[in-house]
């Protein structure tokens, strides 16, 4: 059954972001989806897809390259070959995942990399100083981006049809050329744009822990996210950052919650689990 004559025209979109890393539950976050637009709830979701982009590269006998850059950085380069494998993994596999789980439950959703439409337009990063052993060489074939524009007409006519965005990585420069992009900081980017109420990132861990090894230390909810920062590890600085830049915009209040956590996005809007971010100076821990 169709949502789209239960579409509420003059309410600010949702935001949800299902994380792409090893033990995410998709459907389940796609049944909370369908049950926000039975609520008539305008909603945006953005898919990730690590874990898949990795399966398929070594599927094919193919693995993302770490390099050390002159500054000391480590990072994971995206060349032309791995990033055509990548979007198989996030466009043909996850997205349409999601696409599936939405429409078997009612929900008119329609999938978008940031090439279509030119949903999500970005600013390729300059060539990269790597560190190879005593000298420094240039590499110029790495495909990786800042998101620099939204399509915000092209989503809002899809919301207005009735229709839930599926919204995922790669991004296309103003000449044409894919280049990989973080999906939190896609979220993010949209939720600003779009004016959203929320953006919900749902993941595989409870939240933002003050020790990652006890799950006792979550954070319910910090207006510091400056602060709380100092907590994040791993992909979970992403989140925050991304919180960060979505805060800034305007948008009222991020989430970050587990994917597998009954009714997650419902649960974390209602602040009975994962971390609330907001602007501007108070933490408060999980009772013991």
């Amino acid at each position: 059954m169709s949502t789209a004559s239960q579409v509420d025209e003059g309410r600010a979109p949702l935001v949800v972001k299902i994380g792409g890393a090893a033990g995410v539950d998709l459907d389940n976050v796609c049944a909370d989806v369908a049950e926000l637009r039975r609520q008539g709830e305008r909603v945006i979701v953005v898919n990730g897809g690590s874990e898949a982009g990795d399966a398929l590269l070594a599927s094919l006998g193919m693995a993302r390259t770490e390099a050390l850059t002159a500054s000391g950085n480590v990072v994971r380069l995206t060349n032309e070959a791995t990033l055509r494998v990548l979007t198989m993994a996030w466009v043909g596999d996850v997205n349409k995942r999601a696409v599936l789980a939405l429409l078997a439950r009612g929900v008119s959703a329609l999938g978008l990399c940031g090439a279509d439409g030119r949903v999500l337009v970005a600013r390729r990063r300059p060539p990269l100083k790597l560190q190879d052993g005593e000298r420094t060489r240039i590499d110029r074939s790495h495909l990786a981006g800042e998101i620099s524009e939204v399509n915000a007409r092209l989503l809002n006519v899809l919301l207005e049809a009735g229709q839930t965005p599926v919204v995922c990585p790669p991004a296309v420069t103003e000449d044409g050329t894919l280049v990989n992009v973080d999906a939190d900081q896609v979220a993010a980017a949209i939720a600003a744009v779009m004016g959203a109420r929320a953006l919900v990132m749902l993941s595989n861990v409870a939240g933002l822990l003050e020790d990652p090894a006890n799950a006792s230390t979550l954070i319910r909810q910090s207006d510091d996210v400056e602060g709380a920062m100092r907590f994040a590890r791993g992909r979970m600085r992403y989140k925050l950052e991304a919180a960060r830049r979505a805060l800034a915009a305007g948008v009222s209040a991020a989430y970050v919650t587990a994917s597998g956590t009954p009714r997650p996005v419902l649960s974390a809007l209602a602040g009975e689990v994962g971390t609330k971010l907001t602007s501007s100076g108070k933490v408060t821990h999980a009772s013991p």
